[in-house]
Parts: C-alpha cells; sequence; structure tokens
C-alpha cells in the first residue's frame, strides 16, 4: 500500500477515503480480505476508525463483513451491475431532470469546470485523477436535483458505480473519450434548463456505461 496522507477532519473518513481508493484503483483486489492489524500499522490509526470506515464501505457496496467478523473486497457479479443499472437509470435521470430545473448559476460554473479538469486528466493519463472527477460531475448533478431523498438513494451507490467504472476505463481507456462527450452534452443541457434533454441524454450516458461493462464481461468471460 501506499503512504497515508492526513486531509479530513476525522481519522474514520481518512481511513474510509484511503480504503476507498485502494479498492476501487485494483491497490486492494476483489475477494481479498482486510487485515484490522496490517491496516493499524500502515495508517498508523487505532483499531476503531479503521472499523467505522468499514460499516461505510459495507453500506456502499465495496466490503463484505461475514458472520463471523472477517472482511473482505466485494467481488460483484455481472448480475449486481444489472441490478444496479436498472437503478441508476431512472435515479440518475430523474436528478438530471430536476437539477436542470433547479440548478444554480454557481453549480453551473462548476459543471463547467469539472468538464475542463476532465480533459486535463485525460491529457495526463491520470487515470485516479479522472476517476475521481467524474464522481464530482455526477455528484454535484445529484445534489443540484434539491431532493433529498433522490441525494441520498443515488449517492449510497457510489461505491459499487465507480467500481465498475473503473473496470470498463482499465481495460478500455479510450471509452474516456465517450463519456466525456456525453458530460458536455448533459452539462449543455443543464446549463440550458432543458429538463427534458438532461434526462434522456442522462439516461443515454448510463446505458452508454452499461453496455461498455457488458462488452469487457464477455471478453473476459465474465466477471
Amino acid at each position: 500500500m501506499s503512504g497515508f496522507v492526513v486531509k479530513k477532519t476525522t481519522l474514520k473518513e481518512q481511513v474510509y477515503d484511503y480504503l476507498k481508493n485502494a479498492i476501487i484503483l485494483g491497490e486492494i483486489a476483489p475477494g481479498e480480505r482486510l487485515i484490522e492489524e496490517k491496516i493499524s500499522e500502515t495508517l498508523k490509526v487505532s483499531r476503531s476508525p479503521i472499523r467505522e470506515a468499514v460499516r461505510m464501505l459495507e453500506k456502499d457496496g465495496l466490503l463484505d463483513v461475514n458472520t463471523t467478523g472477517g472482511v473482505t473486497v466485494a467481488n460483484p457479479t455481472t448480475d449486481d451491475f444489472r441490478n444496479l443499472y436498472e437503478i441508476r437509470v431512472e435515479m440518475e435521470s430523474l436528478a438530471a431532470f430536476y437539477a436542470a430545473k433547479r440548478r444554480h448559476p454557481d453549480e453551473v460554473r462548476e459543471l463547467k469546470s469539472f468538464i475542463e479538469e476532465m480533459k486535463k486528466e485525460m491529457g495526463n493519463n491520470n487515470f485516479r485523477g479522472l476517476l475521481d472527477v467524474n464522481f464530482k460531475f455526477h455528484e454535484l448533478i445529484v445534489c443540484a436535483s434539491r431532493n433529498p431523498l433522490l441525494v441520498s438513494m443515488t449517492l449510497q451507490l457510489r461505491g459499487v458505480n465507480s467500481f465498475y467504472r473503473k473496470v470498463i476505463l482499465a481495460a478500455n481507456p479510450g471509452y474516456a473519450k465517450e463519456a466525456l462527450s456525453d458530460h458536455m452534452e448533459i452539462y449543455e443541457a443543464i446549463a440550458d434548463q432543458d429538463s427534458e434533454k438532461a434526462r434522456e441524454l442522462m439516461r443515454q450516458h448510463i446505458e452508454h456505461d452499461y453496455e461498455a461493462f457488458m462488452r469487457v464481461a464477455a471478453e473476459q468471460g465474465g466477471c
């Protein structure tokens, strides 16, 4: 594991971010067991914030905790992704619809800045940065819907969704250009407050994600 940098206010959040990034980027492999003692030594923290972070990651769908207390990284299947897709395609397209209606000018500017950041990360071949800004783009749209229940339910899926996006980009780096094109069109629809167009474009974008992952799964003989 790489070095640990303290950036946030609580140890729980620091450990959560560290483990989440390690899982999403494949530094901790699907099915691999997490050892509290090893993490404690690596991060120089007590076991309490580790256990809190594990509970958060379990809720995100990134960790499995068995009845004996053992913790392993989730190893999602194509069926899991299909289930995720069926939820995302409805919830995130709905979020885009309301974001176009309710967004603030500051949010439009921030979405545009994320588009520019995506271009920069692609140019630098910064895989980690690209995944991070992609999440921020989608998160901002969901939050701009101004619907707390929709925000809560959608963001609960963020961990597992990031895992699948990592799989797609690792197998097909060129997909980032397709995703960027989708993002630009979604941004423009939200900026123009064209709610129906924003909804349809988001639906198409999530369908593109689904199709891309299923192609990867088929090429790899299942996932």
